[in-house]
């Protein structure tokens, strides 16, 4: 991968990503899923407002992690998830890495930006779910706006964000769709309210909690320690089903 990752190469690397899922140029993709199938072990803990996430890989790349805020709405927790997959698969210059506001200056971190964008919401995708008279007139309504955060599981400030990085929109629509409140139109719509509020609280995906038992079975640890493993990560609470 070249320094200088380029829009164009962005969506390259994000349909590799996708070739490798075995998904679709323009299906959704489950983040959860995605991470149980790229072997990722996931965490989601309350963070403070400024840290979204961070992620780290062992020096042999076979083992990766993360943690992800459960404090951001689940559609920022989409995009943290795609922005860290970045720095562990991507990244030039592997290390572990946080991701916060304050970051988002860091030429690294526009990349992850744009990587993950790709990654979540295909062109293809968008352009083929946005009513023909609405991409003629680059004004997309609040309708299709909330249909297609729904189904690509984004937030709406990044999926209006995409729609400008790909000049499907107007500055006009920019300024409109930026200007409502998302959970009220969402509710009004009949739509789950659930992508635009927080959640996920005590998650973990990965099989930790098989590892730290394997461990107390073969004595190398005591009985004390494998329960204090397993309560530092919530490990045995229930997954969040209501947002995916």
């Amino acid at each position: 991968m070249t320094r200088r990752l380029t829009p164009e190469t962005a969506e390259t690397l994000a349909m590799q990503m996708r070739n490798t899922l075995r998904v679709g140029s323009s299906e959704p993709l489950n983040m959860k899923t995605t991470l149980r199938q790229l072997g990722v072990m996931a965490v989601y803990r309350p963070m403070s407002e400024e840290l979204w996430g961070l992620s780290l890989k062992t020096s042999d790349s076979q083992h990766h992690f993360m943690l992800v805020n459960s404090n951001v709405t689940r559609g920022s927790q989409h995009f943290t998830i795609a922005h860290e997959l970045f720095h562990l698969y991507y990244d030039e210059e592997p290390r572990p890495h946080f991701c916060g506001q304050e970051l988002m200056k860091d030429p690294a971190e526009r990349k992850a930006n744009m990587f993950a964008s790709a990654l979540l919401m295909p062109r293809e995708g968008l352009v083929g779910n946005i009513p023909a008279n609405e991409l003629m007139n680059k004004e997309v309504s609040i309708a299709t706006a909330l249909r297609l955060e729904q189904l690509y599981g984004v937030s709406h400030t990044t999926f209006v964000v995409r729609l400008k990085e790909l000049k499907l929109i107007s500055q006009q629509c920019i300024d409109q769709l930026l200007g409502v409140s998302i959970r009220r139109e969402a509710a009004m719509s009949g739509f789950d309210g659930s992508l635009y509020q927080p959640g996920n609280e005590g998650l973990v995906i990965g099989d930790f909690g098989a590892k730290a038992r394997k461990l107390f079975e073969e004595e190398r640890i005591s009985e004390g320690h494998y329960h204090e493993l397993l309560n530092m990560i919530g490990y045995g609470e229930c997954e969040d089903s209501a947002g995916c």
